[in-house]
């Protein structure tokens, strides 16, 4: 394809495209300038939008006709072809909007004069965020894209944008338009859940992000609520519904759902539409009743997920107030429950929720101050109300000696001294030993009952005698005092007795203490080694996470890799078909010359047996002509030898002519000579 090669994807990020689109990619990291190298038709900008979760830089413009760069970035895009994603490369996604036209759109492409695909945004665009930092969108063709980007903040900038788009484009907003940036994990949230979320919001101005007016992200608490309770704005609870622990949501608020046309004194000015992007950090649900901490540590981690170190942090940091509720348990340890089973609203102080959440109608209110302790309680009435109430009244000099009872009866506060053990267990142990305590303490305090009751049978008796004293004769008088002091002496033995066995009961309640201590220390010794066990475990949970994450980055990467070789692969399967049916073709026209040929060499065969008959033929007509031939040069050489003698007598007979004709010549040369 021809987004098969790294080649490619080098020629994309080189500036020699002529449009300056490629060095955006170098700078889309940058606060305010990631935007600025990127011109797509205009020549001016009607304004930038920053990267930054804090308000942007405005800068206008003279508003023109042609579409502006909001966000622009690198992804590597995927084209969902006959059933699954097929990788087309690393390309550029830019959101381009104009403003003054309410047109927005996304754009995928390699160059400027070289686009990909677009896909307009209205307000029923669905771009659907997807973990590992993936979005997915339909173009205007209805062709399903994948995104992957390189970061997550890169992917929660272009979600904000595509939303602002959204927004920007449906003109007034009757209801809450939401954009999930970060998927989360678990099931989703419902009205009654309650929730620990960490927020940060702004006004919706210029048709972008702008002041922020409100944000806990640099505060020690996060913001709790509850669905449905009616605590925050109603666009909150809105936007809030079917998000996930770990989930970033953007939502945009219109004033009707937000504080209307009374806005907030000198932060929200009336009828102004609200930007938040919350992160739901803890979640307790209220159907099974479980809270789930995040793995990242809250800065004000609510009473009911409290480790006993954390608990016992709390307990020193707000002493009173969990002395106090402490006591309120105690109170109730008569019956059948388990300690510190408490709603989402006990939580001993509500954090302090900013005003720009709450309802307009609504004030805040502050927590009403917890009762005092039944343990002070009882110290006073019995220092103040049995002892000083009864025996401060005046009486004779002959019975001051013997009333010593006051001094003596006064360490019993102290024998009881006020407990304030950091409780921190929650088993039924820890319940019943509480419970055994509180038996004491009523057995206790019905002793000290007694002996109040008689001291004021005592009073009663003494302010009589001194009624009737005037009236009464010196023996009656002796008398009656004799059985008064008998009756002293056996209510003070008996108070020592009361006092013995509230030393007693007091000595055991002292161990029953420290057997509490030592179960609390036990189970905060159990309780931390099980956090040391949970940590590992996260540990390796994550560890695993990151492992499985990187095989599947490596999976999807040979997966990609395997995608473009299998298309090669095809492509070059067609091309040896192609070649294939050439060479059937050229095979069957072989075949039909060599069977041509075959029955040419069958002709030629029965021709070749033929001449070869005629050449036998030949050869004994050879045979016969050369014998013949052969005889007739015998006969030619006896001929020749015939010839050459007949030649030799010729030549003799020659010289015997010559040499007769010599003779006949000379004979006549002579006879003549004679005549």
């Amino acid at each position: 394809g021809m987004f098969a090669t790294d080649d490619e994807d080098g020629d994309f990020l080189s500036p020699a495209g002529g449009a300056k689109l490629a060095s955006l990619f170098g700078l889309d990291q940058a606060a305010n300038q990631g935007n600025e190298s990127f011109q797509y038709t205009a020549p001016k900008q009607p304004r930038k939008s920053s990267a930054n979760s804090g308000p942007p830089t405005q800068k206008t413009a003279p508003p023109t006709n042609s579409p502006a760069v909001l966000f622009a970035t690198a992804v590597h895009a995927y084209r969902y072809v006959n059933g699954q994603y097929v990788k087309q490369g690393k390309l550029g996604a830019a959101v381009l909007g104009n403003h003054s036209a309410k047109e927005y759109k996304i754009l995928l492409y390699v160059s400027q004069q070289k686009q990909v695909t677009a896909a307009r945004i209205h307000s029923g665009f669905v771009l659907t965020v997807q973990p590992s930092n993936y979005c997915t969108f339909y173009d205007d063709l209805r062709q399903n894209w994948s995104l992957m980007f390189e970061s997550e903040k890169a992917a929660t900038d272009f979600c904000k944008e595509v939303c602002l788009a959204k927004v920007n484009c449906s003109g007034a907003l009757d209801s809450v338009l939401i954009q999930d940036l970060v998927l989360g994990e678990g099931q989703a949230v419902e009205n009654g859940d309650s929730l620990e979320v960490a927020y940060s919001g702004w006004l919706l101005q210029n048709n972008t992000i702008g002041q922020m007016f409100d944000s806990n992200l640099n505060k020690d608490k996060l913001l709790r609520l509850k669905l449905g309770a009616g605590k925050v704005i109603k666009g909150w609870e809105e936007g809030m519904l079917n998000m996930r622990k770990g989930g970033k949501r953007l939502m945009v608020i219109p004033p009707s759902l937000a504080y209307g046309s009374q806005g907030v004194a000198s932060r929200i000015p009336p009828d102004s539409t609200l930007v938040f992007e919350a992160e739901i950090r803890r979640v307790k649900f209220a159907k099974d009743g479980s809270s789930r901490d995040s793995a990242a540590p809250s800065p004000a981690p609510s009473v009911e997920s409290l480790a006993p170190t954390e608990l016992n942090q709390a307990l020193s940091t707000n002493p009173d107030a969990t002395k106090a509720k402490l006591i309120s348990r105690m109170a109730k340890m008569g019956q059948p429950m388990l300690p510190f089973i408490t709603g989402p609203a006990s939580s001993p102080s509500q954090p302090d929720s900013t005003s720009a959440l709450l309802p307009v109608t609504m004030a805040t209110a502050n927590p009403q101050p917890m009762m005092p302790g039944a343990l002070h309680a009882f110290q006073v009435d019995l220092t103040n109300g049995c002892c000083n109430s009864t025996l401060n009244k005046p009486l004779t000099s002959s019975m001051m000696p013997q009333l010593t009872v006051t001094s003596s009866f006064q360490p019993v506060s102290q024998m009881y001294p006020t407990q304030t053990v950091s409780y921190q267990g929650t088993g039924d142990v820890t319940s019943f030993l509480m419970t055994e305590a509180r038996q004491h303490n009523t057995e206790i305090r019905l002793a000290v009952g007694k002996v109040a009751d008689k001291l004021d049978h005592l009073s009663s008796k003494v302010d009589t005698l001194l009624q009737g004293s005037v009236s009464s004769g010196l023996s009656n008088i002796s008398m009656e005092t004799a059985m008064i002091m008998h009756n002293i002496q056996r209510i003070i033995q008996e108070n020592e007795c009361l006092k013995k066995e509230v030393f007693e009961k007091s000595s055991r309640i002292e161990e029953q203490n420290r057997k509490i201590g030592e179960l609390i220390n036990q189970n905060q010794r159990y309780v931390e080694q099980s956090n040391q066990l949970m940590e590992q475990r996260n540990d390796s949970l994550k560890n695993r996470s990151e492992q499985s994450q990187a095989r599947i980055l490596q999976a999807e990467q040979d997966k990609a890799r395997l995608t473009e070789e299998l298309a090669s692969s095809t492509a070059r399967v067609s091309e040896l078909q192609l070649e294939l049916s050439s060479q059937q073709q050229k095979a069957a026209a072989l075949q039909s010359k060599l069977s041509s040929a075959l029955q040419d060499s069958q002709q030629r065969s029965t021709h070749v047996t033929t001449l070869e008959a005629q050449i036998l033929e030949l050869k004994e007509t050879a045979d016969r002509v050369q014998s013949q031939h052969k005889m007739e040069k015998q006969k030619r050489k006896e001929l020749e030898l015939k010839l050459n003698n007949m030649e030799e007598e010729l030549q003799d007979m020659k010289t015997e002519k010559d040499s007769l004709e010599r003779v006949s010549n000379s004979h006549f040369s002579g006879v003549a000579g004679e005549v």
